[in-house]
């Protein structure tokens, strides 16, 4: 369920109602006689009255709504993507099911009879939803919106209500009433209650308003005091501590620290969607070479048959049997091995994704048909002039450098003298009155100048100080980042034309150790070949299959981080990818 931004927070309507509140307190007591007695009730009681429910919901409601209005500043960040509603439990049977199982994985093809299949787009739609590591990611965006909403908080109206109540009967103050022979203690009723609200001006001052009533009844008697009293009071600092920078520095900054969360996360996606297909290709290569273990394997036990039929000619020695055989134990042992490690890596590729490793799946064979060797279709150097201009976190290297310098102002703000100006009003009732009434004309009001000397500036010296090392250091990591991108570029690059240059050795490889397999079958059958050499075709054939699909795979993946790194990967809030610089659809 998407949150509605459109829907206001929870201060702006506590705020409008809380002051409709105070300020009704005000009114002259023909106006407020039947009401003031419930005024502060009413107030507290809404306050303690809201379940944990409704502060979930308004939480949610006040920082989504932040979320949505940061997200279209940032790229490869939708509106979407950063609702953390849980989402439902994962439901494997809306995928394609495998109907048999296939001979090379030995047992282990039992247990993919009716197993789920997991296409590419399928694993990665899978990850974005249910992926601990994506949900947690997510989440901290969110934690730092809500993080956001107390410092918003802390520069608008706070109100506050208050009220107590004792009953007291104090025998020590009994007395002899006119015509009782008994003592009679006091009994008394006390009660005060007060609501004010305190506000931080973003000059720096500092705004608050306290209405303070107290009443006293005495049961015997049946008389009563009450007593008002409104405070309103204004500190502003005029140069230490005052003005708009140094009063917002804090808001300032936390704004900017969810703007540069989101530009992580914005990283953070590329990178998990190139990890997740990473994976996702290491578990279809894994099972490759279990298929060419196992032909391997098939094809030694094939050579022995036919080495064995030769030795009862007398056409082959034993030595050569032996030769053979040993070379069968170790092709099973490398099949065998190569099964536990396809096992191991699916189970960690469904953990990855969040789907329970006792659930049966299995990933789309044919999804290892599609790679191609596609070069990109731009130099190093353009690649290069592109990633600095649309990676996020270097435009956020440049931002913390004007952080920095913002802060050195700040600093520099902290060495002034203090000089504030106070002004308080005062509205008391009168004397003896038995209503909440203020009396205009008992009022007061008083203004004072405080001046602090800087005589003791040590620590916002050393503050100061350390505000031009933290500048220098932006710099710096500015600058870091910035060769750090090229170093990537740089070194995907490389990749890619090594994984290139491998595919092609590797091709060539397959091709050759296919020929030289079928020339040693030939002399084997014409008993001319000798079995070490039938051993080496065969672990030659095998190496050179799994060194082509593994850099085919390479490749792919080289391109894609090339991709990722230049800033140009954009991903979709199914987890699918699009290269924003062709606008190639995955």
């Amino acid at each position: 369920m998407m949150h509605d931004p459109t829907r206001r927070g929870v201060t702006h309507e506590m705020r409008e109602w809380m002051g409709q509140v105070f300020f009704g307190l005000f009114q002259k007591p023909e106006k407020t006689q039947i009401g003031y007695g419930l005024a502060l009730v009413l107030a507290i009681s809404g306050a303690v009255s809201c379940t944990p429910e409704v502060y979930h919901t308004r939480a949610d409601r006040e920082s989504f709504s932040i979320l949505y209005d940061k997200t279209p500043e940032v790229d490869n960040v939708e509106q979407e993507s950063v609702d953390i509603t849980p989402p439902e439990p994962i439901d494997l049977g809306k995928f394609r099911k495998k109907s048999t199982g296939v001979e090379f994985l030995g047992k282990l093809a039992r247990s993919e009879r009716g197993a789920s299949v997991l296409a590419l787009d399928e694993a990665l739609s899978t990850s974005v939803n249910h992926g601990r590591d994506y949900l947690s990611e997510k989440e901290r965006v969110y934690l730092s919106a809500l993080n956001l909403t107390l410092a918003r908080y802390q520069l608008a109206p706070i109100f506050s209500a208050n009220g107590s109540g004792l009953r007291r009967s104090d025998a020590r103050s009994a007395q002899l009433e006119q015509g009782m022979t008994d003592l009679v203690a006091t009994n008394t009723f006390a009660r005060n209650q007060g609501a004010g609200f305190s506000m931080l001006h973003r000059t720096g001052a500092r705004i608050s308003a306290d209405f303070t009533q107290d009443f006293l009844r005495f049961m015997t008697g049946n008389r009563s005091v009450n007593s008002s009293a409104l405070a309103i009071a204004v500190a502003q600092p005029l140069l230490q501590g005052g003005g708009t920078k140094v009063t917002l520095e804090a808001l300032t900054q936390a704004e900017r620290d969810l703007l540069y969360d989101l530009r992580d996360f914005a990283n953070f996606r590329r990178t998990f969607v190139v990890d997740v297909v990473s994976d996702y290709y290491g578990v279809l290569r894994s099972r490759d070479q279990v298929n060419n273990s196992w032909l391997a394997y098939q094809g030694f036990l094939k050579n022995i048959e036919r080495e064995e039929a030769l030795a009862e000619e007398d056409r082959r020695t034993q030595t050569e049997i032996g030769q053979l055989r040993q070379a069968t134990l170790s092709a099973e042992s490398r099949w065998v091995n190569s099964v536990r490690d396809y096992e191991t890596r699916l189970d960690n590729f469904k953990v990855s994704i969040g789907v329970p490793v006792d659930k049966s799946v299995v990933l789309e064979e044919s999804e290892l048909s599609r790679l191609a060797i596609d070069d990109p279709d731009l130099t190093r150097e353009q690649a290069v002039t592109i990633a600095l201009v649309t990676r996020p976190d270097l435009v956020t290297a440049a931002n913390q450098v004007e952080d920095a310098e913002r802060r050195v102002k700040v600093a520099k703000n902290g060495l002034l003298p203090g000089l504030d100006v106070d002004v308080r009003y005062d509205v008391i009732s009168n004397p003896g009155d038995t209503t909440p009434d203020l009396n205009g004309s008992r009022r007061s009001w008083s203004s004072s100048l405080d001046l602090d000397l800087p005589l003791d500036r040590k620590s916002e010296r050393n503050d100061y100080r350390a505000s031009f090392i933290f500048l220098e250091r932006a710099k710096r990591s500015d600058d870091l980042a910035r060769e750090r991108v090229r170093l990537q570029i740089y070194d995907d690059w490389r990749a890619i034309e090594q994984a290139r240059t491998n595919f092609k050795i590797a091709e060539q490889g397959v091709s050759l150790s296919l020929r030289r397999l079928e020339e040693q079958r030939l002399l084997a059958e014409l008993g001319k070949g000798e079995a070490r050499d039938l051993v080496d075709a065969q672990n030659d054939l095998v190496n050179a299959q799994n060194q082509r699909t593994s850099t085919l795979v390479d490749h792919t993946l080289a391109r894609l981080r090339l991709w990722r790194d230049m800033g140009i990967l954009y991903i979709n809030s199914n987890g699918s990818w699009v290269k924003k610089l062709e606008n190639e659809d995955r």
